[in-house]
């Protein structure tokens, strides 16, 4: 099943070319605010922060190997993410400032994609320590360990692929993407693993879920209407179900591919990537049940700031920047009127992570 993210369309409001404004021009923000992301400007991929309009960059990283996939913690003090400086794809963590580094998990296997709970008691990852070593690709299957990387605990047991955790606000809950049943689907299980639910059951592959902020809701990326074969990347909806797996609802529809979901803070509208042909992806905004779909840039996986009033993203500043790799990170007020390039270089900075800082 697509495990990435997808590159999406959707039949909205063009997409407007974006101004860029270079830091540190851009309109004033509370300075209790962080974006985290990866860069390999300095030569190979590390963790960065900075304040939301570009100033103060602090490299919170520094080792030969990559470090990768930034997660904050929901009170800003802390940042997961995957590195393989120690010889193995394990799950790190560091203090907001850059101190105290600490190794979080520790096998022969990979363990990857951190998952904060709400709650910032727990972490959900991706390990694949428990598969058949001869057998490639490995099993994937989602564990739950404390922040300090104690207590770790398997949340999943098949011998299929289950990944995409996505804990539910209220951190009781991990919905996640799971192809025991023959094809990708959305399940959801209690955080000790117990009461596992199939929330989706159809011939096409579901998988991206995302929790509504009320819990009631989970949005998910779906091929289940496509009007053609599948081809991976190229077409696929939004939908979202009840967190019982009642009215499933499409909120896309068009032939292109749309993808990586993304609720506001407040619940009202889901922020998501749609792609406008020629491999290019933009941002667009909708209603929760689908109305009024907005394009407000050019770019892919948003994410929202703490107050719903931006959205952060990567992209390409010029087209020339794709064949080297060079993305910068911007963010574009929620209705598209104000885009602002926050890094400018020629390296990638991508993976932003915004969250509160404490």
């Amino acid at each position: 099943p697509p495990t990435a993210l997808a590159r999406a369309t959707a039949t909205a409001a063009p997409v407007p070319t974006p101004t860029a404004t270079p830091a540190p021009t851009a309109t004033p923000v509370a300075r209790s605010e962080r974006i985290v992301f990866a860069s390999d400007r300095d030569g190979n991929w590390e963790i960065y922060a900075m304040n939301p309009d570009g100033s103060s960059v602090t490299r919170l990283t520094n080792s030969y190997a990559r470090d990768w996939q930034p997660a904050r913690s929901p009170d800003g003090r802390r940042v997961a993410f995957e590195s393989d400086r120690d010889g193995a794809r394990e799950i790190y963590a560091v203090n907001a400032d850059g101190t105290d580094l600490t190794r979080l998990t520790n096998n022969d296997a990979p363990d990857y994609q951190p998952v904060w709970s709400p709650d910032g008691r727990r972490i959900a990852f991706i390990s694949e320590r428990n598969s058949d070593r001869l057998r490639l690709p490995r099993n994937e299957e989602i564990y739950v360990m404390n922040a300090d990387g104690s207590d770790a605990t398997r949340l999943t047991n098949n011998p299929d692929d289950d990944d995409q955790p996505a804990w539910s606000p209220d951190s009781r809950r991990i919905a996640f993407t799971s192809v025991r049943d023959g094809n990708a689907d959305i399940y959801v299980a209690n955080a000790d693993g117990s009461e596992t639910t199939r929330l989706t059951n159809n011939d096409a592959h579901d998988y991206q879920p995302v929790w509504s902020p009320d819990g009631r809701r989970i949005a998910f990326v779906s091929i289940r209407d496509v009007d053609r074969p599948y081809f991976p990347g190229m077409n696929s909806d939004i939908y979202s179900v009840n967190a019982d797996g009642t009215d499933v609802t499409r909120l896309t529809d068009n032939d292109r591919a749309n993808g990586a979901p993304a609720w506001s803070p407040d619940g009202r509208r889901i922020a998501f990537s749609s792609s406008r042909g020629h491999g290019h992806s933009g941002i667009f905004v909708m209603n929760a049940d689908g109305s009024e779909i907005t394009g407000i840039a050019n770019g892919g996986a948003p994410v929202w700031s703490p107050d719903g009033r931006r959205i952060a993203f990567a992209d390409y500043p010029g087209s020339g920047d794709i064949i080297r790799g060079d993305t910068e990170i911007y963010t574009v007020s929620a209705d598209g009127s104000e885009i602002i390039q926050l890094t400018d270089n020629v390296h990638a900075d991508h993976s932003p992570s915004w969250g509160v800082a404490r």
